[in-house]
């Protein structure tokens, strides 16, 4: 575990290159993240996550539209499971980067943003209502990842087939119905990947589909 002195020095660090530029020190905290999570220094994560999310409200940036970017980068990092996660941080986050991308940008930053927010509820969500808003989420995505975004779309597709699962497993009354929507998205998502050839893709859907049945009994 880093020393109280290293990692004094690397909140410091952090504190000036953010101030200086906010998205060129992003890239260099989240692979500094990656390293000290790899090295298990959980400590000095969750220091440098409590860091960021302080100093977060008085960053500047070049344009709304980096400052949405920043904000999902920041939120898809909160909400990946790991010693940082926080569903909290993540959902505010999110919901200042959607406030932009709804009005502002295309639809494939806001169809990202839904996707990965959506991926957030279902990895850290521990309520009925918490999944749902996730398949809800994912059902919005997938409004802009259509047939002519398939590739996109089977990320998706298969990301909605586990929260179905998840919310099947929490809510007993609805749980065939869930374990039936779980096996379409599954069953498309692969379709899809079988047709592009996704090997790697195609063999991940293909095991949570035989999951999924095997609970669907």
């Amino acid at each position: 575990m880093a020393g109280s002195g290293a990692q004094d020095e690397l909140l410091a660090r952090f504190r000036a290159a953010f101030s200086a530029d906010p998205t060129a020190a992003y890239r260099d905290w989240f692979r500094t993240q990656e390293e000290l999570s790899e090295r298990e220094e959980n400590e000095t994560v969750r220091a440098l996550a409590d860091d960021l999310w302080r100093i977060v409200p008085t960053l500047s940036f070049e344009s709304a539209e980096a400052r949405a970017r920043f904000f999902h980068n920041v939120a898809v990092f909160y909400g990946t499971p790991g010693p940082a996660a926080d569903l909290s941080r993540s959902r505010e986050a999110f919901a200042a980067a959607l406030a932009h991308f709804s009005e502002h940008a295309e639809g494939g930053w806001r169809a990202r943003a839904l996707h990965n927010f959506a991926s957030a509820l279902s990895n850290l969500g521990q309520t009925r209502e918490e999944l749902e808003e996730s398949v809800a989420l994912f059902r919005e995505a997938l409004s802009w990842r259509t047939s002519e975004r398939e590739i996109a779309r089977a990320v998706t597709l298969h990301n909605k087939g586990l929260a179905h699962r998840r919310l099947a497993a929490l809510d007993s009354e609805r749980r065939s119905a869930e374990l039936a929507a779980s096996v379409r998205a599954f069953e498309e998502a692969i379709a899809i990947r079988r047709r592009h050839g996704l090997g790697e893709g195609l063999a991940a859907s293909q095991r949570e589909l035989t999951e999924t049945l095997r609970l669907a009994g």
